[in-house]
């Protein structure tokens, strides 16, 4: 049985004085959503511990359906659910499912950021425009 996820994805660096900063992603968009204090531990695994419950867990939405820890703009408030999980259905998207760049009813089928199709009507959004 595989493990449950305890954090969002990250990466670390240790600094000069041997702290650890550690910086959390989105797990759909990669968008970086929290950059750390720097905390000093006897192990990464405790120091990320800290690091996730001090200051990380509280930028993130956890998709009771799949686990992934996305942001605000990854979330379907209406659902509850990551936006892989409950793509937007009869209404424009704020963000691009893809990048989360903001974007305006104007921008149509596309995302003018990335190119990624957009998912209105339900539509899978993980298409490239062509």
């Amino acid at each position: 049985m595989e493990q449950a996820k305890k954090t969002a994805a990250y990466r670390v660096v240790t600094d000069s004085g041997g702290d650890r900063i550690f910086r959390f992603y989105c797990d759909i968009s990669g968008e970086l959503c929290c950059v750390s204090k720097p905390i000093r531990a006897d192990t990464e695994e405790a120091a990320l511990e800290l690091a996730w419950e001090q200051e990380g867990k509280w930028e993130f939405n956890r998709c009771p359906r799949c686990g992934r820890f996305v942001s605000s703009a990854m979330f379907n408030v209406n659902a509850g659910l990551c936006l892989d999980c409950a793509p937007w259905e009869d209404e424009y998207p704020s963000f691009c499912h893809h990048c989360g760049a903001r974007l305006r009813e104007s921008d149509a089928c596309f995302c003018p950021a990335c190119g990624a199709k957009l998912q209105v009507g339900g539509t899978d959004g993980k298409e490239e425009a062509k």
